[in-house]
């Protein structure tokens, strides 16, 4: 029997003053003390400032670059590298910002899945990309944290099929195409053989199933249009515009 459920059973009069000593002792506030406790507050600025993008350029960034295709300059890891599974072909443009927690994964057999990010893009803390055939995000994509992109089912619809541990036919892989200047608002979920359009919103928690045309803003599940978005004074076509769908190599 651990100590703390012995103390939290209060069956006799010492446990009773054990629980109600400790139960005292959670409520005292330790006010701070100015020379420990900056001290304390400028060394977690430290190690979470400065260090952290130390060990970022120094660590991180040259063990993804390795597992890589191609990567361009300027890659910024906020945390840990992705988990990576599987046989995926990963090409990254210039300037490219990854937080923390993600999962990338080449999906079904182990033909080669691709999944690509444009320059001066950002993923989000706890993305999952799910590659069924490719992945491939524009140049200044913004896409926030607890984003889904799957472009593989996981399973037949057959309950047979899922039963005996069958992957789905071609029908259940499929790529998924994010333009530039894309917004994919948190928790929204992406799915297979969808296009979305260059400076589209896919507001948070949306479920895209669809294609969405350029600058427009969707929401709800599944995601529906809202409204159109003004194009900027500068906005061009895609043909034109500066190094559109490209990754340096």
């Amino acid at each position: 029997m651990s100590l703390h459920y012995w103390i939290r059973r209060r069956e006799s009069r010492l446990q009773k003053a054990s629980y109600d000593a400790a139960k005292k002792l959670l409520t005292v506030d330790i006010p701070p003390i100015p020379v420990v406790h900056g001290l304390l507050a400028g060394e977690r600025r430290f190690r979470k400032g400065f260090l952290r993008h130390l060990v970022s350029k120094l660590y991180y960034a040259p063990l993804l670059r390795r597992q890589a295709r191609a990567a361009g300059k300027g890659l910024v890891l906020y945390e840990d590298i992705p988990k990576i599974f599987g046989n995926l072909l990963i090409e990254l443009g210039d300037r490219v910002t990854l937080s923390g927690s993600q999962v990338w994964f080449a999906c079904g057999d182990e033909t080669p899945k691709l999944l690509r990010i444009g320059d001066d893009s950002y993923i989000g803390f706890a993305a999952e990309l799910f590659s069924g055939s490719e992945i491939i995000i524009g140049r200044h994509v913004l896409i926030a944290n607890h984003v889904l992109i799957n472009g593989y089912d996981g399973h037949p619809l057959d309950p047979l099929q899922r039963a005996a541990g069958q992957r789905p036919n071609e029908e259940g892989y499929g790529a998924i195409h994010i333009g530039d200047y894309a917004w994919i608002g948190s928790k929204a979920i992406i799915l297979k053989n969808v296009k979305i359009g260059r400076g589209a919103v896919v507001a948070s928690g949306a479920v895209v199933t669809k294609d969405v045309p350029e600058l427009t803003v969707v929401a709800g599940n599944p995601a529906k249009y809202v409204r159109t978005i003004d194009a900027p004074t500068e906005w061009r076509p895609p043909e034109t515009a500066e190094g559109a769908d490209q990754v340096p190599g």
